[in-house]
């Protein structure tokens, strides 16, 4: 791929609701409870919403103030997919590629999203594509590393009734290192899970990058392929790109990858060279709805899932029901960390629930939900 990734991809956005230019004013940052949220104004008066990665929105705030939301002042918001790559490309800013850049670029286009949907009276879900799936499955993820096996396993069965979930998501190694917190416990957890929730659930593993060695990824896949796991999460260090496709060729569970990845380009390396065959961008680290879609219709083109990956707080769960609801290749179930209570929102179309281990997908107008004003209002502006 060129570097200027500018051409590189047809238009996510449709215009076709959006006859006339929707001219951004203003971006602001606002702060409340240890939660970021994000308003976009154009300058008829239209504004949009969104919430900002809960935890590293605050490492990158100054990104966010003094980069990307003066680029985006004055420019048409139906170009969206430009100015996500050109803001990128300006000013040297992709000296700052990685995570602390993109979760702010992120930030902004989530608020523009919801802006367009505003102005075009329709779903942002039609904007990117349109609705293809009305309800989407879940797998619940879980972080039980410190605990014992038994401990481990009555944590993940409660997980798994609180929504009636048909998929889960276990970790195991150590976290990037290989040694477990709790000695021997991935060898002992993966059978004991298979055992009690294989027959009702489908299993998923995350190793986050724990095996050095190739050949003990490897050793570890094959335990997973015994026990009828589905798929196996950043088995080697995430940037081990050839290692990675090592492990990934040796197994015949499919290893899926991409949660901590920035990279266009290595996104499109991977899935040009078969790297994997589940894709993981995360919505906030990879810079929004946009970018992941791209990655979504290159995972397609060569029959691979893109299954992105979601953190937990802020309004990750309803990102998540957009992308999934107009992907064409999500994969057979999205990852779920909750519906946040973190401060006061309502549906703006049918109302979001989770049912069966099935969540609705958001059909209003924007983003789908509007945030309390009156709870806005108390928030502290971020300069």
């Amino acid at each position: 791929m060129a570097l200027d990734p500018i051409g590189e991809f047809d238009p996510i956005v449709r215009r076709k609701h959006l006859r006339n230019p929707v001219i951004i004013e203003s971006l602001e940052l606002y702060e409340k409870n240890g939660n970021w949220f994000i308003r976009a104004r154009s300058k008829d008066g239209a504004e949009g919403w969104s919430v900002g990665h809960p935890k590293k929105m605050k490492l990158s705030q100054l990104v966010f103030t003094k980069v990307i939301a003066p680029y985006m002042q004055n420019k048409d918001a139906r170009d969206l997919d430009l100015l996500v790559d050109r803001v990128f490309l300006s000013d040297s800013n992709y000296k700052m590629q990685g995570q602390l850049f993109w979760v702010a670029v992120a930030a902004a286009e989530f608020a523009i999203l919801d802006l367009l949907g505003k102005v075009a009276k329709c779903s942002v879900v039609e904007l990117l594509g349109g609705q293809r799936r009305k309800q989407v499955d879940l797998y619940v993820a879980n972080n039980h590393r410190t605990k014992d096996v038994q401990e481990s396993l009555r944590r993940i069965i409660q997980s798994i009734e609180g929504i009636d979930a048909k998929a889960l998501k276990l970790k195991i190694g150590g976290r990037m290192k290989l040694v477990d917190a709790v000695p021997g416990r991935t060898e002992e957890l993966i059978p004991m899970v298979a055992k009690a929730l294989g027959d009702k659930c489908t299993l998923y593993a995350d190793a986050n990058s724990s095996y050095l060695s190739v050949n003990k990824a490897i050793q570890v896949g094959k335990i997973l392929e015994e026990n009828a796991f589905s798929f196996y999460e950043e088995p080697v260090p995430f940037d081990y790109l050839n290692e990675t496709k090592r492990v990934a060729e040796a197994l015949e569970i499919p290893v899926a990858w991409g949660e901590q990845e920035s990279s266009q380009w290595r996104f499109k390396w991977m899935v040009e060279n078969s790297g994997v065959r589940i894709f993981q961008p995360d919505l906030f680290y990879y810079g929004g709805l946009i970018r992941s879609l791209r990655v979504a219709k290159m995972a397609e083109a060569k029959g691979f899932d893109c299954t992105p990956h979601i953190s937990g707080g802020g309004l990750g769960f309803l990102y998540m029901g957009i992308y999934a609801s107009c992907s064409p290749n999500p994969g057979p179930f999205q990852e779920y960390k909750g519906l946040t209570t973190d401060f006061p929102w309502e549906s703006t179309g049918d109302k979001i629930t989770i049912k069966n281990g099935s969540m609705s997908t958001p059909n209003g107008n924007g983003i789908g939900v509007d945030i309390d004003s009156d709870y806005l209002a108390k928030a502290n502006r971020v300069k």
